[in-house]
C-alpha cells in the first residue's frame, strides 16, 4: 500500500462547534472488489501518535480499526449498536456504538465519507459526527 491521498478528518461531538478536532494526514485510499479503504497514521495532536487507521468502507457498513499503543475496531452499522472494546496504554474500556448516518461517495479521485453515531461509556454517551475527506494524489 502507498500513500497517495490526503486525508482530511473532521469530528464534532454533541453539535458543540467548540468541541471539534481537526486533522490532515498522508495516507493511502483505493478500492479492492466494491469496498473502500482509507489508511493513514494518526498524529501526536489527537494524542494518539504511534497508531495507525484503516477505514473499510462499504453499502452495508463502515468498520474503522486503530492499532499501535491505541487498539479498538469500531463497526458503523445503521440502525445496529456494536459493543467493543477500546485499549489504550491506560487500560481497556468496553463503549456503546450506535450508528444513525453512514454515508459516503468516493471515485477514484477520492471523495468524503460522513459518520453520525452515539457512543455511551459507562453512564456517559455523546453524539458525534466524523467526517473524513479523501483527496487523491
Amino acid at each position: 500500500m502507498k500513500n497517495n491521498a490526503k486525508i482530511s478528518i473532521r469530528s464534532m461531538r454533541d453539535n458543540d462547534e467548540n468541541d471539534i478536532i481537526e486533522l490532515v494526514a498522508d495516507g493511502g485510499f483505493y478500492e479492492k472488489n466494491g469496498s473502500w479503504y482509507i489508511f493513514y497514521e494518526e498524529k501526536e495532536e489527537m494524542g494518539m501518535q504511534n497508531c495507525s487507521v484503516m477505514i473499510k468502507v462499504t453499502d452495508e457498513k463502515t468498520v474503522v480499526t486503530r492499532k499501535g499503543d491505541f487498539y479498538s475496531k469500531m463497526v458503523y452499522k445503521v440502525g445496529s449498536a456494536d459493543e467493543f472494546i477500546y485499549n489504550t496504554p491506560y487500560g481497556a474500556m468496553t463503549m456503546v456504538l450506535k450508528t444513525h448516518k453512514n454515508n459516503y461517495c468516493f471515485n477514484e479521485n477520492g471523495g468524503e465519507l460522513e459518520l453520525e453515531y452515539s457512543i455511551r461509556f459507562q453512564n456517559e454517551q455523546s453524539k458525534n459526527t466524523l467526517t473524513v475527506s479523501v483527496y487523491n494524489c
